[in-house]
Parts: structure tokens; C-alpha cells; sequence
């Protein structure tokens, strides 16, 4: 594993929290992957039709929080240029995929610290090799006209994202361009060197546009139907004879449809080897059921749909083994050019059970594959209504992710087989342990000072489940206590957290303690009833260290409040330096005693101001997007942290200065 691989895997997304069993991939190597991504371009519209994301344990969660503390580096979005009809303007559906959706998905990727591969179909709707048809508007252009046309649209989106902040390490230059790519169609040129140099001059047009942009983004060409391996070495040779500009050739793998892993591996191999181009698999997915959850007929339904090289359980433990098998197929690829794997639309669930209630939000919000409007584009859409592929999303019809999602935490970086990774080591965490009202709940000490009122754990304002640790006074009462420790089995970086809620005049104080001695802590209020605010601290610890979980909290008169859904979970490896080092060095330039140098002379990513870049700057722009309360910038400070120039000082600066580090800028 390379350095940026080690260190992302620590602070990518700014903090990496998840639960429950974890699978193995079986490969060692495929934690070298790059990409470990999910297309979920269809998930505004799906939450506008009501749908509802939960984490492990069933609460509502942000998904993009959810698919980053699984493991899920980069999202891939597909974008169409005016999918709406030119009568009404009433959306084809499909996710409604246009820029300004892109721009809000772009957005929370960007909060959550998640990439974004941006897959340009160059069409109003779905792109594919039976359908590449050119945009309404640019129905009548000659080859030159769409190229010029393929080129502003690239580049005035990439314009867009970008002040989004988000990281976009890969665009993609049309979707499944087997076939041709909006309007030019290589069988009307009989597949002779002519077509090829009109749709590689459209290519080209694009690649251009994402040159401008970055000369760090890489230009990725999509084809499908691998198990035809002639067929690719065909297009490999027409791409170099044509003179395409790209550097990642991607293919879609379904495995009922695209031949065996094996030939897969053979096949990029042969290209990766050839012509130097990095590798992978741009869509991918396998069921978990048979059942269907929206009333709409799904794409594969059961075994008599699964053809002739399927060799996986319809269940989440098959799914779980194909994603472990591809992703170890795409990491033994020759040369190691095999860079990654993305899920097709893993989130795309059903909007509910009931078909003519179903109907209306698919027409309203554009969530099922296609409305009624969209057949004056497409003449399939006649066949216009739900999702067909909910059996095999990577999360259950609630909304609630499956086992299998958490393949994607061995390939950033993490050990599934580690016994402390992703799991809460606290016992009794959401306090449901004792079935109800006790003031000793099990694992944990509560001091009550309250002497008119209660503080104890009831079946009253709980986050999650019945139960929490809640307070109610009418005189006031300072300094009650709820505390609890765990002892670790591995050296790492460990994350404390809370959820807390209250009335504002409720007070706390959250550290942690390492063997008895506190190493972290901030103080706060709370800020309402039902404000659930999770609190989060961060320490390093050695194996054999007991780590404390404490909470001092005091109340005015008649004051309120709750806690709940606490952890203690292992996010990554120490870093490179020494534990000693490393408190040393925050605690020298966290505070005031930074050095403050001129404006002129501070770098880029050199946080401290100590005139380097490097993980100790990591470490403390980190604590200071996570509102540790201890970490206090120099104005130099600031204005070096905020690398991507945004004005904000988040996970997105941090990944940047973790690629400066590893020489990837």
C-alpha cells in the first residue's frame, strides 16, 4: 500500500466510522485499487419521493456520510444535457440528471469528503451502445459542430462542479461508446478508419475540455461486453490509430451478461499491457434477492435470468463474494494497471409498495427510469416506470445498508479481518441493555447530582431504540457524570463520539482518557430539544491502552436534555510519526505559539507554519474541521490550510495536502 493510500484511509472524509461485520476481500493486493466508487446519480430524485437512507443501526443518515464510513472513496455521476421535454419541460426521469443535479450531488460529496468521477453521456437520456443519440439541440450538427458543442458543454460543467470544491480525479467521455457517441455511429461508416476519426474527434473534444480543467483529472473512455475480448482489442488499436486523447479504459462487467472473472482480468490485461492504459470497471452489480420492492419488473429477477456464467448465491453473502472475486480480478490485472471498481446504482430502491401511488412520484420526481414524457426522446420509454434494479442495491428496501456495502472499507485502505475495525468497543453503547428505567445502566457509571429531579436512563427523548441517559431538573445541578472505559488491542487512531440534545442552558464537558490520564477534550451547550449534535474526539493509542469515555454535564433550573448512540471505534493506523511526536507537535502548534510568518512566505498545506508539509499538518487541519475546541489556527495558518481556495477549511483541504504529501500534486 502506497503512502497516499495510508494516509487517506485515516483521513479521507475526515472521519471513518462504521458498524456491524465486515467482509473479507480475498485478494491481499486489492488493497492497492485506487477507486472503490458507487454511481448513485439517481438519489436527489429518490429523496424527494420520500426514500429514506439509515446507517447500520436503522437511524436516518445522510447516505453520502453512510457510503463514506463503508468504505466508498469516489461517487460517479452521469450527466445529460436536457432531459426534459422540449414541449413542457416535464422530466424524462431517470434521476434527472442534468448539470444543476450534478452540481447538488457535487456539493455533499464534496461535505463528506467523497470524490466524484463525472460520466458525460452527451445525450438527453440513457447512453448506451443500442442508444447514442446526439441532444435535442444538437440534433443537426454536423461532426465539427458537436465537437466544438461537446467541448463547451465539458467545459462550462467542469467550470460548475469546481466551485462545488469538490475533488474530481476522473471524467468520463461518454457512457458505454461501443457503438459511437452522440449521433456518430460507427456502423453508419461501415466501422472503417473514417468513423473512427469522426468519434474520435468528438472524443477528443471532450478530452480537451478536461484537459484545461486539470491536467491531474484523467480522461476515461466506457465501452462494454468484455467476454468479446477480439472486439476490445479492436477498439484499443482504433482508438491509437485515431489519435484518441484519453488515459483509463473502462468497462461495464455484469457478470450474468459479460463472461467469466477470469477473462475479465485476461482481457483488460491485453489492453492495460498493449497500448499503457490504466484499467477498470466502471459499472458492476449483482443481486441480493429475487424479490421486487416498487411493483416495476426488475432487469434480472432470478436464476432463469442469470445466463451462463453466474456462479454466485442470490443473497447478500453472494454479493458480498462477487465484489470480493472483482475486485481481486481487477486488482491481479497486469502491470498493475488495474486502478478500481464502481457499483451501478447501488441506492436505486423502490419509493414504495403500492403501484398507483408509485406511479405519481415516478411522474412527479423523475425517480423511476423513465416517465411518460421521455418517449419523444426515446421510444423505449413507453415502457416507462420504476427502478429495476432494487434487488440489487447494496442496501435493504428500508433504506438500511447490507453487509455487502462494507467490502468497499478493504480496498481504502482497511483490514476487514481486523477484530477492532469499525466496531464499537463500548458495551451498552445506545443504552438499551437493561430494558428500561435504571439509574447503574450496564457498562457504564452515572454520577446524579440532580437532587430535585432525575438523571438516569428512561424511555424518554432517545435518539435511537427506547432508550437514553436523560435529564430533567426544576432547581439545577452541576457536574453529573457518565463515564464508562474499554481496553484496545491495537495501536491506531481511535474516534470517541456522542449524540447529544438538550435545552441551550444545558452544559457538558466531553473528553477522553487514555489509562487514567485525559488526552482530549472540549466543552459545548446544547442547543434545543431533539438538536441532535454528534460530538466527536479523536486520540492515538497502544495496544493494551485503556481509553475513558467521560461526560460532566450540568443543568439550569427546569432544563432538560439526552444522550445517546455513544462509540468508541478504530479508524485507521497510527501515523508515520511516533505517538509521542505526533501529541507533541499538535500540542506545540495548535495554539497561539505558532509562529506566524509573513503572508508572502507561508505554503501552501503548511498548517503549523513551520515551513513544511506534512502529516503533522494533516493531523491538526483535521481537529480543526472537527471543532476540536483545543485547536486555535494563526491567520497564516488558515490561509495556508485552504488549499482549494474556497473559503472553507474542510475534509476536501485535508485530502489535498494528503496528496501533497504523496507527491499525486
Amino acid at each position: 500500500m502506497n503512502l497516499f493510500h495510508r494516509l487517506a484511509a485515516i483521513f479521507c472524509a475526515a472521519a471513518i466510522s462504521l458498524h456491524g461485520n465486515i467482509p473479507r476481500v480475498s485478494a491481499a493486493d486489492a488493497s492497492d485499487l485506487t477507486y472503490a466508487g458507487v454511481d448513485i446519480s439517481s438519489v436527489i430524485s429518490l429523496e424527494q419521493s420520500g426514500v429514506v437512507f439509515r446507517d447500520k443501526q436503522g437511524n436516518p443518515a445522510d447516505i453520502f456520510e453512510t457510503l463514506a464510513d463503508a468504505g466508498v472513496n469516489t461517487i460517479r455521476v452521469r450527466i445529460w444535457n436536457e432531459p426534459t421535454s422540449a414541449a413542457d419541460g416535464t422530466s424524462y426521469g431517470g434521476g434527472n440528471c442534468d448539470t444543476e443535479c450534478a452540481v447538488a450531488i457535487a456539493k455533499r460529496c464534496q461535505a463528506a469528503g467523497l470524490s466524484m468521477l463525472v460520466d458525460f453521456h452527451y445525450s438527453d437520456f440513457w447512453a448506451d451502445p443500442a442508444k447514442q443519440k446526439a441532444p435535442k439541440a444538437w440534433d443537426h450538427y454536423n461532426v465539427s459542430q458537436k465537437a466544438d458543442a461537446i467541448y463547451r458543454f465539458t467545459a462550462d460543467t467542469l467550470r460548475k462542479l469546481d466551485e462545488t470544491g469538490v475533488n474530481i480525479p476522473m471524467v468520463q467521455v461518454g457512457n458505454e461508446t461501443t457503438t459511437g457517441m452522440c449521433g456518430v455511429h460507427l456502423a453508419d461508416y461501415n466501422w472503417s478508419a473514417e468513423g473512427w476519426s469522426a468519434l474520435g474527434s468528438l472524443m477528443n473534444a471532450g478530452a480537451k475540455a478536461v484537459r484545461e480543467y486539470s491536467r491531474s483529472t484523467k480522461v476515461v473512455l466506457h465501452f462494454t461486453n468484455p467476454e468479446k475480448s477480439d472486439n476490445y482489442s479492436y477498439i484499443a488499436k482504433s482508438l491509437r490509430d485515431a489519435q484518441v486523447d484519453y488515459d483509463v479504459f473502462a468497462t461495464s462487467y455484469y457478470p450474468y451478461w459479460h463472461g467469466t472473472l477470469t477473462n475479465l482480468t485476461n482481457t483488460l490485461s491485453t489492453i492495460a499491457g498493449n497500448y499503457g492504459k490504466e484499467v477498470m470497471v466502471a459499472e458492476t452489480s449483482w443481486l441480493y434477492t429475487s424479490e421486487d420492492s416498487d411493483c416495476f419488473a426488475n432487469t434480472i429477477s432470478g436464476t432463469s435470468d442469470l445466463g451462463s456464467y453466474v456462479s454466485y448465491p442470490i443473497s447478500v453473502s453472494g454479493q458480498t463474494r462477487f465484489l470480493e472475486d472483482l475486485f481481486s480480478a481487477v486488482a491481479n490485472i497486469s502491470g498493475g494497471k488495474g486502478i478500481g471498481v464502481f457499483y451501478w446504482e447501488p441506492a436505486w430502491l423502490g419509493v414504495g409498495e403500492n403501484y398507483d401511488n408509485n406511479r405519481m412520484l415516478w411522474e412527479r420526481d423523475g425517480s423511476g427510469w423513465a416517465t411518460k414524457a421521455a418517449m419523444e426522446y426515446d421510444p423505449d420509454a413507453k415502457y416507462y416506470g420504476g427502478t429495476s434494479v432494487d434487488n440489487q442495491a447494496l442496501f435493504a428496501k428500508d433504506g438500511t445498508p447490507l453487509d455487502s456495502l462494507y467490502v468497499f472499507r478493504k480496498i481504502t485502505g482497511e483490514s476487514g479481518s481486523d477484530p477492532e475495525e469499525a466496531r464499537n468497543l463500548l458495551n451498552n453503547p445506545s443504552f438499551e441493555s437493561n430494558g428500561g428505567w435504571t439509574d447503574t445502566p450496564s457498562g457504564w457509571g452515572l454520577v446524579n447530582t440532580a437532587k430535585d429531579g432525575h438523571v438516569d436512563v428512561r424511555k424518554e427523548d432517545p435518539r435511537s431504540g427506547d432508550c437514553a441517559v436523560h435529564w430533567y431538573t426544576e432547581q439545577g445541578f452541576r457536574d453529573s457524570e457518565l463515564y464508562t472505559d474499554c481496553k484496545v488491542q491495537k495501536d491506531g487512531i481511535y474516534e470517541i463520539s456522542m449524540h447529544i440534545q438538550g435545552d441551550v442552558e444545558s452544559e457538558y464537558r466531553f473528553y477522553a482518557a487514555i489509562n487514567g490520564t485525559q488526552r482530549e477534550g472540549y466543552s459545548g451547550s446544547c442547543t434545543g430539544w431533539s438538536n441532535w449534535e454528534k460530538k466527536t474526539l479523536r486520540v492515538t493509542a497502544n495496544a493494551g491502552d485503556t481509553i475513558g469515555f467521560h461526560v460532566r454535564f450540568s443543568s439550569a433550573p427546569n432544563g432538560y436534555g439526552s444522550i445517546d448512540d455513544c462509540a468508541v471505534i478504530r479508524i485507521g493506523e497510527l501515523p508515520m510519526e511516533t505517538t509521542t511526536a505526533t501529541t507533541t507537535s499538535m500540542t506545540t502548534t495548535s495554539a497561539t505559539e505558532s509562529t506566524v510568518k509573513p503572508e508572502e512566505t507561508v505554503k501552501t498545506g503548511d498548517v503549523n507554519t513551520d515551513g513544511s508539509v506534512d502529516i503533522s499538518d494533516v493531523i491538526l487541519l483535521a481537529r480543526y474541521a472537527a471543532e476540536d475546541s483545543e485547536i486555535v489556527l494563526s491567520d497564516p495558518g488558515k490561509r495556508a490550510a485552504d488549499c482549494n481556495r474556497d473559503g472553507l477549511l474542510n475534509a476536501a483541504d485535508t485530502m489535498l495536502i494528503l496528496r501533497m504529501i504523496a507527491k499525486l500534486i
